[in-house]
């Protein structure tokens, strides 16, 4: 009996991000490796950003960068040409106290909103405040402060991409105790309304901020077993939920995203291992995901952006060594690595535009660090499309069918297969099983084939890892069980080869686990070897046999199962040695 299944999957490039369509009774997962690259932004470093940066893009050309230090007081930075260059923006009517700047959101060229923090341990008491601009810092405008007796520090402004009249903002006034000042806009900025939430003692994590419309907004809480803080109904209520399986250390949750969708999201959480989860039923619930090719060692920030408009999300994790980013697409099917960078190192936040009149994915992302250190993502096409994936099982074997609809400079296929009970983020568990050539550049449907048979009993997952000519690779990964079913009876197999020597192999099959004896005799019924005597699980087993102190002859080995249904079964077959 076969059973396929089949996933199909069109893509017309390599960024078409949330416009694909396809055919879905298994999803295959892809991780994609080595295809775009990080490149430094602006003439030089930025400079006096201190220790909390923030960025903040506006659309394809204009990008904000803030922060601030007690010596220089909060900083503003301007670009207006993609990150090529960048301007220092005055701050007319700002007090420069020992304040920085903490967040920041960018409208437009000359929209901008910002809020202010102090320098982490300096023990000053003073009123956070929430500042706008319309003329690019000509002059400011107050529009709120927190209370006059708390310390404040603003932890995020952000506005609904789908909806830029609807905005959030976000303050912890009184450190632990966990009473939040928040703002909310439905007219673009022009005003807005403060209310407060409770969450016991916790703090609000910086740029953790999310925004999808009215009545759907929220942030990460920075508290023991990690939280996260939403609202489904503009800010009347908020309800907090942990992160399923966060260590007691797991407590910073430094970023919360979501899709337009409402469903889908991630929160990324700074810690030894640097995990993200998964939600994906508008945050009640959520799962730890696996992103494959960062080491668990990576101690840092994490952050975390889905991009408005599409079905995802680019994650950065970084140290003061190293980063390593991703784009997380199909909400959480598929990985493109954009590798490891020891320039862009220990970043601090991230932002992305995406607009839906320009081409198919051609989203803008930039990343800042404490040095001021601004980097912007460069993309390059996809070697390799695929169009589908097909599987089918048929006793003991498995049959794998994938067909490419582009290729360039393709070397090859990789076929690699994992147990159920096995850690697949640890590429070591992994086993390969095979390569297929490639066909190198070529235009068109390009159907590859393979077969993986013999298995025993059970539940693998498959992975391709596709090569370039110079090296670069890419997974897809099978989001789904292959099963091989235990055999319905005893079955004894015969022995292979026949006549042999002085090896031989012998097959059996068991349903259910049972204690298992086989022994050889001659044709006298004298014993005289025994290959199995223990207790073994259901499937498919081979043993083997060395006849080697065995003259020529006929011999039987017999096989005798005790359990199964209760009962014992005993099966004999012949063998032929010939010296």
């Amino acid at each position: 009996m076969s059973r396929t299944h089949k996933i199909e999957k069109m893509q017309t490039r390599f960024l078409q991000i949330g416009k694909l369509k396809a055919v879905l009774i298994m999803i295959f997962t892809a991780v994609e490796l080595s295809f775009g690259q990080w490149s430094p932004s602006g003439s030089s470093n930025l400079s006096n950003l201190g220790s909390w940066p923030s960025v903040s893009v506006a659309d394809d050309n204009t990008v904000f960068v803030v922060g601030g230090t007690s010596t220089y007081g909060p900083i503003i930075y301007r670009s207006t040409n993609g990150g090529v260059n960048f301007t220092q923006l005055p701050r007319n009517g700002i007090t420069t106290s020992s304040r920085f700047f903490s967040c920041v959101w960018g409208k437009d060229a000359n929209t901008i909103f910002v809020g202010d923090g102090t320098p982490s341990g300096d023990g000053t008491v003073y009123n956070a405040k929430f500042y706008k601009t319309t003329n690019a810092g000509t002059n400011w405008t107050l529009i709120d402060q927190s209370g006059a007796t708390v310390k404040g520090f603003f932890n995020g402004i952000v506005f609904s991409r789908s909806n830029p009249q609807v905005g959030f903002a976000h303050c912890d006034p009184s450190g632990s105790s966990g009473n939040f000042l928040m703002w909310k806009t439905t007219n673009g900025g022009v005003n807005w309304t403060k209310f407060t939430f409770t969450a016991p003692n916790a703090y609000g994590a910086q740029n953790s901020v999310f925004c999808i419309d009215a009545n759907f907004f929220g942030f990460g809480l920075n508290v023991s077993n990690a939280r996260v803080a939403i609202t489904t109904n503009g800010g009347t209520n908020f309800s907090y939920y942990s992160l399923d399986g966060a260590s007691s250390t797991q407590g910073f949750v430094s970023t919360v995203t979501f899709n337009d969708d409402k469903i889908h999201g991630y929160a990324a959480v700074s810690s030894t291992n640097n995990n993200i989860w998964q939600t994906t039923n508008g945050g009640i619930n959520w799962t730890a995901l696996d992103v494959p090719g960062v080491p668990n060692n990576v101690s840092g920030q994490a952050n975390i952006k889905y991009i408005s408009g599409t079905n995802s999300a680019f994650y950065v994790v970084s140290n003061t060594n190293i980063s390593y980013s991703f784009k997380i697409k199909e909400n959480g099917s598929e990985f493109v690595s954009y590798g490891s960078s020891t320039a862009m190192k220990n970043v601090m936040h991230i932002d992305a535009y995406y607009a839906p009149t320009d081409a198919p994915g051609d989203a803008s992302l930039y990343s800042i660090n404490p040095t001021g250190s601004v980097f912007k993502l460069q993309d390059s096409p996809l070697p390799v499309e695929m169009a589908s994936f097909t599987y089918s099982v048929s006793g003991r074997n498995v049959h794998l069918k994938w067909i490419t609809s582009m290729e360039q400079n393709n070397a090859g296929f990789d076929i690699y297969r994992i147990s159920e009970n096995l850690d697949r983020a640890n590429i070591s568990n992994w086993t390969r099983v095979g390569f297929i050539n490639g066909k190198g550049t070529v235009n068109g449907n390009t159907e590859y084939n393979f077969s993986d048979n013999n298995l025993n009993a059970g539940k693998y997952y498959y992975r391709i890892k596709q090569t370039d000519y110079n090296g670069n690779f890419e997974y897809f990964d099978l989001n789904g069980l292959v099963n091989i079913a235990a055999p319905s009876k005893i079955t004894l197999g015969q022995n292979y080869p026949n006549p042999f020597n002085p090896l031989t192999t012998i097959g059996y099959e068991i349903p259910q686990d049972a204690k298992v004896v086989m022994k050889v005799y001659d044709i006298t019924g004298r014993e005289m070897s025994t290959l199995v005597n223990e207790t073994q699980t259901a499937g498919y087993h081979t043993v083997k046999f060395d006849a080697s102190k065995l003259s020529s002859g006929l011999y039987f080995y017999r096989i005798f199962v005790n359990g199964v249904n209760g009962m014992s079964t005993e099966v004999t077959k012949t063998m032929s040695v010939v010296k």
